[in-house]
């Protein structure tokens, strides 16, 4: 297993999509994971260690593991199946970890809310790339849909 941390989410409100970008250790490789946009904003939000005047989804899951005597250990990003991410929690209680299948956006709010460590399994870290080529990609695809939104008649008009 590899340790990472969430470095940063991404929004894409034109396609109403997001994604979470898991980093190494060392900061040089990383690897995206699309999720959906709600699910970004509840990362986004422990990330800011927001807090609510109600307990959220996560905050409930967070306060029945702790009320039940457990922990939330870790979790792992455990295989990826036709471009779709797995994970898993992995929580101890009373001497004994039981892990639980969980989609990788609420293993990682989870992780974040609780401060638990979050792992990628050896067997995809070849999904990981380096850090440079990511940011220059993203940084290209931005430019790229900036510029095609250009109506060029309209600037022909300035």
């Amino acid at each position: 297993m590899i340790e990472v941390e969430v470095m940063r989410v991404f929004f894409d409100f034109v396609s109403a999509s997001a994604m979470v970008i898991l980093v190494n250790k060392e900061g040089d490789k990383v690897m995206p994971i699309w999720i959906g946009v709600f699910e970004a904003q509840s990362i986004q939000s422990a990330l800011d260690g927001e807090s609510f005047k109600r307990p959220m989804t996560h905050d409930l899951l967070k306060n029945v593991i702790a009320a039940s005597g457990g922990k939330l250990d870790y979790v792992l990003i455990s295989k990826v199946i036709d471009n779709t991410f797995y994970s898993r929690i992995y929580i101890e209680r009373l001497g004994a970890e039981t892990d639980i299948d969980a989609r990788p956006s609420d293993a990682l709010c989870m992780a974040v809310k609780t401060g638990a460590k979050i792992f990628v399994d050896d067997r995809i870290y070849d999904k990981f790339e380096p850090r440079v080529d990511f940011e220059k990609k993203l940084k290209n695809d931005f430019y790229s849909m900036f510029l095609g939104s250009i109506n060029k008649n309209e600037l022909k008009k300035a």
